[in-house]
Order: C-alpha cells, then sequence, then structure tokens
C-alpha cells in the first residue's frame, strides 16, 4: 500500500511538471497552433509512464488549449479572432480596475517599484530582445494588477494574460519598440501621482495602441 501511493505521488509530480512544460512551450510558440501531440511521444520524450502525460493533456485541454481527438491524440487549438476581442476586452476591464484601486492602496515603495520595472523597458533607439521585453511587459502589468492588493483580481487577469500571450509573440516580430518605454514610464508616474484618472486614460490608451497593432496585422489573426 505504501509503494502504492509513494507511486502515485510521483505520477501526480511528474503530471505537474510535464503540464507547466507544455504549457510553457505553447505560450512561447515552441509548440505552435495545429501542432499534434500524442501519449507516446511524450511519455517517451519525458521518460514516463503515459498516465501522468495523460493527466497533464487532460489539464491543458480543460483550460482551452487542446481538443482532445478520441483514440489519435491532441490538437494544439488555434488562437481565434473572438478569443483575441474578448481577452482585450477583460483586459481592459481589469487594467482600468487595477489601477483605480493600485492608487488608493498601493504603498508608495510598491508604486515606485512599477516606475523602475518602466525604465528598464528599451526605447526606439534600441533593438532590443523581444523574448526579454515579453517578459518585462508581463511584469510590469501583473506588478500593476498585484499593487491593487485583489486575489481575485490577480487570478484573472494571470488568465488573460496567458490567453494573450501567444497572439504576443507572434506580433512580436513587428515591435519597434518605438513609444514603448514612455508609454509605460507616464503610466508609473500618474500611478505615484495617485491620479486615478490620469493612470486610467493612459492604461486604456496603451492596450487601444497594443490591440490596434495585433489587428492591423492581419497576418497573425486565425
Amino acid at each position: 500500500m505504501k509503494g502504492e501511493i509513494n507511486l502515485c505521488q510521483v505520477e501526480k509530480s511528474y503530471a505537474k511538471e510535464i503540464y507547466r512544460q507544455i504549457k510553457l512551450d505553447i505560450l512561447n510558440l515552441k509548440i505552435k497552433d495545429g501542432d499534434f501531440l500524442t501519449l507516446a511521444e511524450l511519455a517517451d520524450k519525458y521518460s514516463v509512464s503515459k498516465t501522468p502525460v495523460r493527466d497533464a493533456l487532460g489539464a491543458l485541454e480543460i483550460q482551452g488549449y487542446l481538443k482532445s481527438l478520441p483514440r489519435k491524440g491532441y490538437l494544439v487549438k488555434p488562437v481565434t479572432q473572438r478569443n483575441i476581442r474578448e481577452s482585450f476586452q477583460m483586459r481592459f476591464i481589469f487594467e482600468k480596475a487595477a489601477v483605480n484601486l493600485a492608487v488608493k492602496v498601493a504603498d508608495d515603495l510598491e508604486l515606485e517599484s512599477i516606475l523602475q520595472l518602466a525604465m528598464k523597458f528599451p526605447d526606439g533607439s534600441q533593438k532590443g530582445n523581444i523574448a526579454e521585453f515579453n517578459e518585462l511587459n508581463d511584469m510590469f502589468h501583473m506588478s500593476i494588477i498585484r499593487a491593487a492588493h485583489n486575489s481575485l483580481l490577480i487570478e484573472m487577469s494571470e488568465g488573460i494574460m496567458e490567453n494573450l500571450s501567444r497572439i504576443l509573440m507572434m506580433d512580436s516580430k513587428n515591435l519597434e519598440f518605438i513609444n514603448e518605454k514612455e508609454e509605460h514610464i507616464k503610466i508609473a508616474k500618474a500611478l505615484i501621482a495617485r491620479d486615478s484618472k490620469k493612470a486610467e486614460e493612459l492604461i486604456t490608451e496603451h492596450i487601444t495602441h497594443l490591440e490596434a497593432r495585433v489587428y492591423i496585422n492581419e497576418s497573425i489573426i486565425v
């Protein structure tokens, strides 16, 4: 009995790690829309039995990343126009709420740290690294959301940022970093000044620019 319990715990641990790695590969486009995944191939890749792989893929299917094809495997579901539209709609709602809450409840040190992140963005004269930019951008926006001190808002916003992650990675090849640093600094300074009206105006304008750029590049819309 003890051996069975230990084996179960090991498989759960493997499933969690496999889930994390596959999800990260999907978000970073190492696994692309339309790719086909099988239990046998992944079990071989991770040197585990099919059970933890099946559990990991099942969790990713529930989250909407995969579609199960009975007796065949799993298809990576593509990002759709509806998913993009709805994700941007929710991002507008969440980040506008976050800046208003942050102005009221965040301490000075939290808001100052957001400005320090903004200062790290490349300006128009720098080429920059796309992967580093995307990581910094996620940190900046999630720092604002965390400064709102609302656990439900944080949890839901993380999901929205993940939903947009693949499309933003596709869009990154068109990113020239023009005005990126300036826009983020302005948002941070409005927060430090505790000017909720200005902060909401700037965050709305910033996300609007991003959404427009995504839709202008029609080749990445599925």
